[in-house]
């Protein structure tokens, strides 16, 4: 059996939650002797193809910030892509995004779909610049594909809310991470500071649902009863002017860091954090859980959507849009030992439920269905 990918996640983007799922995907296979794929790609600065031996793309890191040349970089990856569907040598199709291009040239060779989230069915009233128009082109790709592959229950039951789709159609496979268990360049010790277990950490983007304004809102009074306690922001881009202003007018710019971290550097922030705190309003299954579980790191999450289903005992849970009940999860977990101590080993045990292997196989068992 061999797979086509397609270049879609891979384009433009360094890093990112669904391209880490793709390059996970084909580097479990690349270890298999019953499973052949290919990846169609030429023009890409991703960082996990970086040492990837199956991809021959080329990089152009000196022109990435040049929003044309990235532009035109997606139109020949496209090119390419129809040409490696219209060659037929694949036995299953397995697009990394939500884009029809493809559909006049896949023929009747069968495509799976991976349905990540519904954030911009759920949250698209309120902030209409996430993913507007997608509800159309994700619509008809669902109607088309042969097999949808969603990340969890709860974003199983989100499509069969939004789109109009047989259940037996959706299967779920959870992710897996294989965060912490692969050789990493040593950090950067920059990335260590302030003191370590001295700070909170928040992963990632910060705009929209994933909550960070209200998080912080949450957290003053926290960090005014506890004046060492620092927040770092990892990833997710540089502060903005209006998020500056809101810390400089809570008087703790000093205390709030943003940190552009590798892998390496972002495991040495969970292995040092007195906590991660996950605020968001919507996950489709939220990856940081399993980063900082494999990190060592207490978990403090949001009860929304998909992350009471990955974070299960091993976290602390509190309402997002409830202040109190957010700056009394983080105090507590941040002043009890022994509660750090228990949630670190529920972490390490709940770890256990996930792999990228196991993704891979439940994968590869779809795709056999419809050969």
């Amino acid at each position: 059996m061999k797979v086509l990918y397609d270049h879609q996640s891979f384009t433009g983007l360094t890093y990112g939650g669904v391209s880490r799922y793709f390059f996970e995907l084909m580097r479990s296979y690349a270890k298999r002797q019953d499973i052949d794929f290919e990846l169609s790609l030429r023009l890409s600065n991703n960082e996990y193809l970086d040492q990837a031996s199956f991809s021959s793309h080329f990089r152009y890191p000196s022109l990435a910030q040049l929003r044309n040349v990235n532009r035109v970089a997606s139109v020949l990856n496209r090119l390419h892509s129809l040409r490696r569907l219209r060659a037929g040598q694949f036995d299953v199709f397995h697009p990394t995004y939500y884009h029809r291009y493809f559909l006049n040239a896949l023929g009747a060779k069968p495509f799976v779909l991976t349905f990540h989230d519904a954030a911009s069915e759920r949250f698209g009233d309120i902030y209409p610049d996430l993913g507007e128009g997608l509800y159309e082109v994700k619509k008809k790709l669902i109607e088309r594909a042969d097999a949808v592959v969603t990340v969890s229950e709860f974003s199983k039951q989100e499509i069969l809310h939004f789109f109009p789709v047989n259940p037996d159609k959706v299967s779920v496979v959870h992710l897996g991470t294989a965060f912490g268990t692969e050789p990493l360049i040593e950090a950067d010790s920059r990335t260590i500071t302030p003191e370590p277990f001295s700070y909170v950490l928040y992963v990632g983007k910060r705009r929209l649902y994933k909550n960070f304004d209200g998080f912080f809102h949450a957290m003053q009074p926290v960090m005014q009863r506890h004046p060492d306690l620092h927040i770092i922001c990892a990833g997710g881009g540089t502060f903005t002017a209006d998020e500056q202003a809101m810390f400089h007018n809570a008087r703790l710019d000093q205390r709030v860091h943003y940190r552009p971290v590798t892998d390496a550097g972002l495991l040495s922030l969970y292995q040092h954090a007195r906590a991660f705190v996950f605020p968001s309003l919507n996950e489709g299954f939220g990856i940081p859980v399993l980063e900082a579980f494999s990190g060592d790191c207490p978990v403090i999450l949001s009860d929304r959507s998909s992350l009471p289903e990955v974070g299960a005992n091993a976290a602390v849970y509190f309402d997002p849009e409830d202040d109190q009940a957010i700056g009394s999860a983080v105090e507590r977990v941040i002043t009890d030992e022994a509660l750090r101590t228990d949630l670190i080993q529920k972490g390490r045990e709940r770890l256990r439920d996930f792999s990228c292997d196991k993704t891979a196989q439940q994968t590869l068992d779809i795709y056999r269905t419809l050969c």
